[in-house]
């Protein structure tokens, strides 16, 4: 009881996926969460060729050919820089692998900040901590103290020694949990050699900031060199004008750096959605991938990733892993400037809600759209419905007319068809030209290469073999300070059916069932989910190992993950990752913590007796959380004004049987939108071999 629930996949995916399967531990947060969501799904769809964050507006050769010289002259370099350094390097002329800023180039000297610089006044502080120059950009990573969240849009610049000032092209923001804020700038190559520059920041909370740097040559350990390969990049095929492309690799000692693209055969292409990799051996075991692609990339189109070192034998798959389906990856492409588009008429006097039946058929390049309606909002706006496409799923419309302040993607309606709107400061009354600005659609794989990887450069790697149970500390069980009698009574029943399969050793399995009420073109989850769990347990009562499966109404796989010990591998969407905490017990209850602090989350707790869906008696617990203020969601009739769920517990077992979460809406009525029961809880002496197989998979850091 009241042990850690480790019932989340380690994916956002999955992450969002549990919460609208099962019980919202704060049923309000989790409605603004999804508005913010939507909100921001819509800017990145409008953003094009913006930085990947904004601040404060609210992720070859060792060395390099010696260029020609005299021999006398040659080989006194040599041995001078011998004498002096102990290495045979051609200094700063590396080429490999920088944290925090990526892969350098193979054609120039590499540059690196001399040392830190910062500045202070009125109570902020920048320090500028790491700062890389190649042939290709400039890169500058600085921390910020002291801000107090006034919302200022700082233009950052590089000021050249001629006096040439020049814009900042990426921004890269990340926070840390001291009230640091870091900042990476991305600049356009600076002149070949340039050691001295000053960084001038403008408008930063009302201040400017002026930080002079001294770039010097980088050394020989401070970079992972890229493995010398005198053949082509190792490169997918292409799958309509898709490849995956391994671009660079750097093997050190203890780890090795991968460098991974998406490549289109057609320009202004881009990746639609999240996209992940899965490097597996001939047996299928997947090895350790961590994300460490630089914020100032753009992670749609190039990412990089840490794995494991390599004895140099072994025969590796690189996948392009996509959710929910591996082979579908969604794309978008832009025409803005091709002007394909239709001639729409509003009229001299259009109402809100007028409907305008359309037959328009527009073909964009490849693709035959069909517009079918267009409808006045009150925004105002107008959305315009197209009748589905083959393989297309949206698009983003424009016009040259004065009036239009945006664009939206729209929402899936009825029968496949989708919608694109447009809102005005007022509805035009003459005829205007509405222009495809954009076409999302999606393409099929499967991407994938194979490769023989660099050996590590030392004896440290050694070959993989299947990872062992490992050990951890117990998790710290969470005191309840609540002596209410519902949560004492809830309490008691939880403990009574975990008991038993808190002794081990042995297995639990573990099958839940989720329907949900899900709306037009969501991807996940589905409107059912079958999920099975099993859970290897210790002579203590520990889980030491465990298996999360997913399944659609047709029993096909949609989502495979394994745990060892506190390392989680998703087969599915390539994520893996160490777990916070320690060891834990299996617990069914999802309940205890949140009645528990249901007073202090102004929610309240309403007790009655029921029947569980087989006639048992049970314990029906409902929480209620009202809004401070109605919520409307895109698509929805109604405005939220609160939410709410409800748990039965068998009273005869204890058992949590089932879950209920939904909208309380203006009116007084409810909509469910999930609803999640256990099938079944049992005891066993060993799984499946194939629950086995899949843990055999799993390769630990």
């Amino acid at each position: 009881m009241n042990e850690m629930n480790p019932n989340l996949p380690p994916t956002l995916d999955a992450v969002l996926a549990e919460f609208y399967k099962g019980p919202q531990p704060d049923s309000a947060f989790a409605v603004r969460l999804e508005a913010q969501l939507r909100q921001h799904q819509t800017e990145m769809l409008l953003a094009r060729q913006k930085p990947i964050f904004f601040f404060l507006n609210s992720k070859r050769n060792l060395m390099q050919t010696l260029r020609a010289r005299p021999v006398l002259a040659f080989l006194a370099a040599i041995l001078a820089l011998i004498m002096l350094t102990g290495m045979a390097y051609a200094v700063g002329r590396l080429t490999g692998f920088i944290p925090g800023f990526g892969f350098t180039s193979n054609t120039g000297t590499v540059f690196m900040l001399a040392e830190p610089v910062e500045s202070s006044q009125a109570g902020i502080t920048v320090r500028i901590d790491n700062a890389v120059s190649d042939d290709t950009r400039f890169w500058a990573a600085l921390t910020v103290k002291g801000l107090t969240g006034r919302e200022t849009n700082p233009q950052v610049f590089v000021l050249l020694p001629d006096g040439k000032k020049v814009q900042m092209q990426v921004e890269g923001l990340a926070s840390s949990p001291h009230g640091e804020t870091q900042i990476s700038y991305t600049f356009p190559a600076l002149p070949p050699g340039t050691q001295s520059l000053t960084i001038l920041i403008e408008n930063l909370e009302g201040q400017n900031y002026t930080l002079a740097l001294r770039l010097r040559p980088v050394k020989p350990g401070e970079i992972i060199p890229v493995h010398p390969t005198e053949n082509a990049q190792p490169q997918s095929t292409s799958q309509n004008g898709v490849s995956l492309v391994l671009d660079n690799v750097a093997p050190a000692s203890d780890k090795t750096i991968l460098q991974v693209s998406l490549k289109y055969d057609r320009p202004n292409i881009w990746v639609g959605g999240p996209w992940n990799i899965r490097l597996s051996d001939q047996a299928g075991r997947a090895y350790p991938l961590k994300d460490i692609t630089p914020n100032t990339i753009d992670m749609g189109k190039t990412r990089i990733f840490q794995t494991s070192p390599f004895t140099g034998t072994e025969q590796l798959t690189l996948s392009l892993v996509v959710f929910p389906d591996p082979n579908v990856l969604p794309i978008f492409e832009d025409f803005s400037t091709e002007g394909f588009g239709f001639t729409f008429d509003p009229g001299i006097s259009p109402k809100v809600g007028q409907t305008w039946e359309l037959n328009e058929i527009i073909e964009v390049s490849q693709f035959k759209l069909h517009v079918v309606r267009a409808k006045l909002t009150a925004e105002p706006g107008l959305v315009f419905e197209f009748a589905p496409g083959e393989n297309v799923t949206g698009v983003m419309l424009y016009t040259a007319d004065p009036l239009l302040r945006g664009s939206t993607g729209g929402q899936p309606v009825q029968e496949g068809n989708f919608t694109a709107g447009m809102s005005f400061e007022k509805i035009p009354t003459q005829p205007f030209k509405v222009v495809i600005s954009r076409v999302t659609y999606t393409v099929t794989g499967p991407w994938q290469l194979q490769w023989q990887p660099p050996a590590a450069p030392t004896s440290a790697a050694t070959p993989v073999t299947p990872t062992p149970s490992a050990t951890q500390a117990p998790f710290a069980t969470p005191t309840l300070v609540n002596s209410d009698p519902v949560v004492l009574e809830v309490q008691q029943l939880a403990q009574k059916f975990d008991a038993p399969f808190q002794q081990g050793p042995g297995w639990v399995h573990v099958v839940n069932e989720t329907i949900s009420n899900s709306q037009a073109g969501q991807m996940y989850p589905l409107p059912y989910l079958k999920s099975e769990l099993w859970y290897e347990i210790d002579a203590e009562g520990y889980v030491t190992r465990n298996v999360w499966l997913d399944y659609n109404d047709a029993g096909t796989l949609l989502q495979q993950a394994a745990t060892i010990g506190d390392y989680t591998v998703n087969f599915s969407t390539g994520d893996s990752g160490f777990n916070p905490g320690g060891r834990y017990r299996v617990s069914l209850d999802f309940l205890t913590q949140d009645i528990s602090h249901a007073a202090q989350n102004n929610a309240r707790v309403l007790r009655e007796e029921s029947s569980c869906d087989n006639g048992q008696a049970c314990l029906l617990i409902t929480l209620l959380d009202r809004f401070d203020k109605p919520v409307q969601n895109a698509g929805e009739p109604q405005a939220f004004s609160g939410s709410g769920r409800r748990v039965w517990i068998d009273l005869q077992s204890g058992q949590q049987v089932k879950w209920q979460s939904f909208w309380r809406l203006v009116d007084g009525s409810e909509k469910i939108t999930s609803t999640h029961s256990t099938v079944l809880v049992e005891k066993l002496a060993s799984p499946p071999q194939e629950i086995l197989d899949i843990l055999g998979k799993v390769i630990r850091p």
